[in-house]
């Protein structure tokens, strides 16, 4: 999810009194440093991930804050390329962040969150220049693109949309279990749901995986967030 207001207060608020993990993306340096204080704020509860969202490459081109705030954040995200915000080829400001923090990810081996609608193929060319650590594509739309994304050993993960889109549900049948998270994506409200959004969803996404897979929802439930500690290497870090 996005820490941006007023998801911020009832956000955090939600997941302090549920004693949940909160991962909280930044888009931009601001929102970045948010995170970063929401951590601080709220240890062991919110785990900032920073960098900058390709909707906001063309505006901020000097990344040297990316490196300083990855070593105060539990990963980098974010990142990634979507041609509908601006050019993705060679030579594009998109295209330059994305690579310009993944090479800073791979140093700092944490986890990283990355965004691939529309640019699915290239994202996958580009993310095979780098080792970087666990690797989530968040929200895969793109069927075609599953199979690399799988043998590759990446995660993916299902939001809300999962409840209502019989796309999403046919990768959802083709995922690994194993390979497999859940998430908000708040502040995004879901207009089939009554335009509702926030952390409380994420309980209906596993039940519907479990409904996908054949399962109980507490075997769902147990996976999911077993998958998520390996990403987010809850043991590395503290």
């Amino acid at each position: 999810m996005h820490l941006d207001p007023p998801e911020y207060v009832s956000g955090v608020a939600r997941s302090v009194s549920s004693e949940a993990v909160l991962v909280a993306c930044g888009v931009d340096r601001k929102t970045s440093e948010r995170v970063v204080a929401a951590s601080a704020a709220y240890p062991g509860t919110v785990y900032p991930f920073v960098g900058l969202h390709p909707s906001e490459a063309e505006n901020d081109k000097d990344l040297s804050w990316i490196a300083p705030m990855l070593d105060l954040a539990r990963g980098l995200g974010e990142v990634g390329l979507d041609p509908s915000y601006s050019p993705t080829g060679q030579g594009s400001a998109q295209l330059n962040a994305f690579r310009y923090q993944l090479q800073a990810a791979e140093g700092a081996k944490v986890p990283v969150h990355v965004h691939s609608r529309g640019a699915e193929a290239q994202v996958m060319e580009v993310l095979g220049s780098f080792k970087t650590g666990p690797l989530l594509v968040h929200w895969l739309e793109a069927e075609d693109a599953l199979p690399a994304v799988l043998q590759r050993g990446y995660f993916v993960s299902f939001s809300p949309a999962l409840l209502y889109s019989k796309k999403l549900q046919r990768l959802a049948r083709r995922c690994d279990p194993a390979l497999t998270l859940v998430e908000s994506d708040s502040p995004v409200a879901y207009a089939p749901l009554g335009r509702v959004h926030g952390p409380a969803l994420v309980p209906s996404v596993a039940f519907k995986l479990a409904e996908i897979w054949g399962m109980s929802p507490l075997e769902a439930i147990s996976l999911t967030s077993s998958n998520a500690l390996r990403y987010l290497g809850a043991d590395s870090k503290g």
